[in-house]
């Protein structure tokens, strides 16, 4: 099972941590796992890219952590989109992925 813990700070998303593998389907045929990584690391793009803030990360096996220094609109628009996405996902897949908040 992924867990998907959303940390806030003053109601605005501040740090993500991913941990667990679905176990949906064989390593390089799980979707699941694939939506979650593709979510989770594509925000994390989002907020240096686009949102232009800057925001520590570590990436290991099964596990995606990222923290962010401080927040705009933009990173609140891309982290919150990625929360209800994720959301989304863990309601169809709840056996394999669970959020916490």
């Amino acid at each position: 099972m992924t867990t998907i813990r959303i940390f806030r700070t003053e109601g605005h998303i501040t740090a993500v941590t991913v941990e667990g593998h679905t176990g949906y389907a064989e390593e390089g045929s799980d979707i699941v796992c694939a939506a979650v990584s593709t979510l989770t690391q594509g925000a994390l793009l989002g907020v240096r890219k686009v949102a232009g803030v800057d925001a520590e990360s570590k990436v290991s096996d099964g596990r995606l952590t990222f923290r962010l220094a401080k927040y705009n609109d933009k990173s609140d628009a891309i982290l919150e989109t990625m929360r209800l996405a994720l959301l989304d996902i863990s309601e169809g897949y709840s056996r394999y992925i669970r959020m916490e908040e």
